[in-house]
């Protein structure tokens, strides 16, 4: 298995955060289903970029790039709330 680049991991996490960011805002065609793996998707891409560029020329841009996607976590758990109170 090849070695996932900075740039590689970084487009992953744009990506997940994109269909993440979709769910929360309700857009047509996601369900809860897809808003609990759309959050582990970009939970494990945050932890994995955290872990592979914690130190090196990488280290700045990873922790900001994770901070930004980790509010986007506790917004689709909130929607995930909201819809399991709704009758």
């Amino acid at each position: 298995m090849k070695k996932s680049s900075f740039e590689d991991l970084k487009l992953e996490l744009e990506e997940a955060c994109t269909f993440l960011r979709s769910f929360t805002l309700g857009r047509h065609g996601f369900t809860q289903q897809d808003g609990i793996a759309g959050i582990q998707r970009v939970i494990d891409h945050c932890d994995r970029m955290e872990k592979l560029f914690a130190d090196g020329p990488d280290a700045r841009e990873t922790k900001t790039i994770v901070a930004s996607a980790r509010p986007r976590v506790s917004a689709a758990k909130a929607r995930l709330a909201l819809l399991r109170k709704d009758p």
